[in-house]
């Protein structure tokens, strides 16, 4: 009978530490690296939080860029005007339009408003009589029901004038917060690329080439993301306001073109938000069968854009899963309220492509492979662009498997007919806003 040859013992292990099985020791090797990980992510959330007047212009500013990018583009490839010039004519264009719907909506509200205060008071009358009748509530306790509103507004008079103090403190960091969106927008669009590559020139020299690759694939989900919205907040303004026509309320549909515009940016909720008030408003100025008439043309609406434009115009660009947007939403709003709501899902494509190429999977394969960047990089340590290391080219054709059919066509757009600011890559498709 043989006998049973001990265990050998791994070398360097203590024999309390051998006796733990190698999975619970894996186990406790990943727990605290996550454990440092979502720690290191909660302090720097915690810290953008105690920053937010700074922090949400230059979130702003971003998406702003990435909308008014094609536009400078076009100024300096096509105009005699620089970089510069060309930015701030985009930005004083946007300003003006900005600075035209609303003026325009404002006036048509404020000619309105008498009417719109009439009828809105008529239909609060008749839906007080409709409660009377049918849930049989008499004068007195619809009385006795004011009088109590009037005394608790009496009672919390106090918590409301520290309300409109704290209103007022927010309105001042509103202008701050324009100002900061406004200079850092012109900065992004005039010299986007020279900051990007200073930032990218302090990490390490070996990470360099891979950060900058990783962050074009982000940027062109992000520009993606910013376009479709773009172009599908416009189609439902459009689609609600025709209706708004339709139903003989043609002089209201400025101002609620530029409410939906403007609540569709917000994911999921802004489009429901934005569809309530519309139906709202049609009942307090038409009746309950428009009203009905008008919620039929928004949920219409709303169905084409979800199931026809979104999925045509973003395509692959930006692939969310319907759940991720879901609890993306709800966990920027439970963080940071509207703003986190807003930020979340451009956040979540960032990133979703950015590691995406990291792990190894390209979302965007054609975008080939940034030589100039990778020149400027190289001569950053001192070495020559011809003489950059191959290591970055086989990382490159083991990301994109693709690339090598495409090489000659990719050599020829970046050394012939490329702009000057050649780091917008092959396929020219900008990484961040060129110089």
């Amino acid at each position: 009978m043989s006998k049973l040859r001990p265990t050998p013992r791994a070398p360097g292990l203590a024999p309390e530490v051998e006796e733990i099985p190698i999975g619970v020791r894996r186990l406790a090797s990943w727990s605290w690296r996550v454990i440092v990980i979502v720690a290191a992510s909660a302090l720097i959330l915690w810290a953008l939080l105690k920053i937010t007047t700074l922090v949400i212009p230059v979130l702003i500013a971003v998406l702003l860029a990435v909308m008014l990018m094609p536009i400078v583009r076009v100024l300096t490839r096509y105009t005699f005007l620089g970089r510069a010039a060309a930015s701030g004519i985009a930005l004083i264009g946007m300003l003006l339009l900005v600075a035209g719907m609303f003026t325009l909506a404002g006036r048509q509200l404020i000619a309105q408003f008498s009417d719109i205060q009439d009828k809105a008071v008529t239909g609060f009358q008749s839906v007080m009589d409709w409660a009377t009748t049918t849930f049989q509530i008499d004068a007195p306790m619809i009385d006795s029901a004011i009088n109590e509103g009037l005394t608790q507004l009496q009672e919390n008079a106090d918590a409301l004038l520290n309300s409109a103090l704290s209103t007022a403190a927010v309105i001042g960091n509103l202008a701050t917060g324009i100002v900061i969106c406004l200079f850092t927008l012109f900065f992004l669009l005039s010299s986007g690329s020279t900051i990007w590559r200073w930032v990218v020139g302090l990490l390490p020299p070996a990470a360099r080439e891979d950060t900058h690759e990783a962050f074009r694939r982000g940027w062109k989900a992000l520009s993606a993301y910013v376009r479709t919205q773009i172009l599908v907040a416009a189609a439902d303004a459009v689609g609600i306001a025709i209706g708004m026509v339709f139903l003989g309320l043609g002089s209201y549909a400025v101002p609620i073109w530029l409410l939906v515009f403007l609540f569709s940016f917000i994911p999921l909720v802004g489009a429901i938000a934005s569809g309530i008030i519309a139906v709202l408003l049609v009942l307090v100025l038409q009746n309950w069968i428009f009203a009905l008439i008008m919620l039929g043309i928004v949920v219409a609406v709303q169905q084409i854009e979800g199931n026809v434009l979104q999925p045509f115009l973003m395509g692959k660009a930006v692939e969310l899963h319907p759940l991720a947007v879901f609890l993306g939403v709800a966990a920027g709003a439970m963080i940071a309220g509207i703003p986190g709501a807003l930020f979340a899902i451009p956040l979540i494509a960032f990133v979703n492509a950015t590691l995406l190429y990291i792990v190894g999977r390209d979302p965007s394969p054609e975008l080939g492979h940034d030589d100039a960047a990778a020149d400027h990089f190289a001569a950053l340590t001192g070495g020559k662009g011809a003489q950059r290391s191959t290591r970055s080219q086989d990382d490159a054709q083991k990301r994109s498997p693709a690339k090598s059919s495409r090489e000659g066509s990719t050599a020829e757009v970046s050394s012939g007919g490329a702009r000057p600011d050649s780091a917008t890559g092959s396929a020219g498709e900008e990484p961040a806003p060129s110089s």
